[in-house]
């Protein structure tokens, strides 16, 4: 969830340097926090702007790291055969970026990637108008709206520039529509009627989704049910749809950003007819990943991956089969996990942002994990083809201790407790607090294999 941090900003107005190496910071909650994208935003790094900062450079002058493509690739066993090809990973974001396609080329050739197969923009829901064009004095400048509109960028920045990366050769459909998605009194439904143009016109089964709103913030569980018909449709004609589980652990927000004071989840991300992204941190830090370094639950002082169970959805059934912890009997998220922290965060190129200029931006959050999510998702059927809705599949997965041990990393260790709520700990297998854990793509491409056959 997006969140004024002071230290790592979220908004384009707050952005403090000097702040972020200020190590032991403690985020805290704030009216910005009905704002959805689920999106942890650093300070924009001009100094070494022609080409990628390096992972010590961000420790030195940051006190977190910061990697690229190459260091996501080793630390899960991404293949190098598989990378996407054929496949199509659609997002959908709000507003979009203006400057995404020239972004997106810069970002690829300083790290040496080839350009998606193809990469197309829909709009809908109608053409997006913006209040800023990086000129000196926007049209229709309105501070609050600047503010949403350029953290919307970011999100579709780092959406599309990771879901590539690690799926370099899919084909990559942005969707956007022209209204901001606020704790689903406006914008969510615009969204929704898009996935829906979505699943009838554009025929690809992979959806990168980095927003969500709480559970309680709705007017009651009727609106939910009704909401998740799309999700149920898209699950049936089989698209893996992959949301955000949120980026302030246990610790959401009412529509006035006040957090609720017990353990809450978000929709659509507790949807049983979705995929669940919860967040890790590579803890260590290390300069340099050239094979996969041991991780824990996102709880880094900056934020906390997203997890508990839902106050709507009843258990499903593969949840059940695998036999998950679940002393509530309802739908237990995440799914899955993958690296969303801040001190290790990944580092997008940005060239939209009207007050702090071009430049490389370490970010994190659930956001920067469920694209890559969505990329894992091509790699594997670019390897075996469709697998249709994954999520049954994962749980099988869970239920083989040996495939298990292949296809996945388990976190055992951390919890998302947040902003004085007690959230849930890592444990051997499924917890509420990072799912079935980190993907080993290589090991999972194996196992999913061994189920096929």
């Amino acid at each position: 969830m997006l969140r004024k941090l002071g230290l790592v900003s979220s908004s384009v107005a707050l952005a403090s340097l000097a702040a972020l190496a200020v190590p032991g910071a403690t985020a805290t909650a704030s009216s910005a926090s009905s704002v959805v994208p689920m999106i942890e935003v650093g300070p924009v790094i001009k100094s070494v702007s022609a080409s990628p900062p390096t992972a010590s450079y961000c420790e030195t002058n940051y006190d977190i790291a910061c990697y690229g493509p190459a260091q996501m690739a080793a630390e899960y066993n991404y293949p190098v055969s598989d990378q996407g090809q054929g496949q199509t990973i659609v997002i959908f974001d709000s507003y979009g970026s203006p400057t995404i396609r020239a972004d997106l080329a810069h970002f690829d050739a300083a790290y040496g990637l080839p350009a998606p197969a193809a990469f197309n923009i829909y709009h809908p829901e109608g053409n997006v108008v913006l209040n800023y064009d990086n000129l000196p004095s926007p049209a229709n400048y309105h501070s609050k709206q600047l503010q949403t509109e350029v953290s919307w960028a970011y999100e579709t920045t780092l959406d599309v520039e990771y879901s590539h990366a690690m799926a370099p050769k899919a084909t990559i459909d942005l969707v956007t529509v022209p209204v901001n998605e606020t704790e689903g009194v406006q914008g969510l439904q615009n969204l929704e009627k898009a996935q829906a143009w979505a699943l009838a016109n554009l025929h690809a089964n992979i959806w990168s989704d980095s927003w969500s709103t709480t559970e309680q913030s709705f007017h009651n569980s009727a609106v939910i049910e009704g909401l998740n018909k799309l999700y149920a449709e898209a699950a049936a004609k089989g698209v893996s749809v992959f949301f955000a589980a949120g980026d302030s652990g246990v610790a959401n927000t009412n529509k006035q950003g006040v957090t609720y004071p017990y353990p809450t989840v978000n929709f659509p991300t507790s949807s049983p007819n979705v995929i669940a992204v919860g967040g890790t941190q590579i803890g260590s830090e290390p300069t340099s990943i050239t094979s996969h370094v041991t991780e824990q639950v996102w709880n880094d002082g900056y934020g906390a991956g997203g997890g508990g169970y839902s106050s709507i959805f009843p258990e499903p059934s593969d949840q059940v089969a695998a036999g998950i912890p679940d002393p509530t009997g309802m739908r237990g998220v995440p799914d899955v996990s993958y690296n969303a922290a801040v001190i290790s965060s990944v580092l997008i190129y940005e060239s939209f942002d009207p007050i702090n200029g071009a430049g490389w931006v370490p970010i994190g959050g659930t956001s920067a994990a469920t694209p890559q999510w969505a990329a894992v998702d091509a790699d594997v059927q670019s390897a075996l083809g469709s697998q249709g809705f994954l999520a049954p599949k994962l749980y099988q997965i869970y239920q083989s201790p040996s495939l298990y041990a292949e296809a996945f990393y388990n976190v055992t260790t951390g919890n998302n407790s947040f902003d004085g709520i007690t959230g849930y700990s890592a444990t051997t297998g499924w917890s509420a607090a990072a799912g079935l854990g980190t993907p080993n793509v290589s090991g999972l491409i194996t196992a999913l294999g061994s189920l096929s056959s």
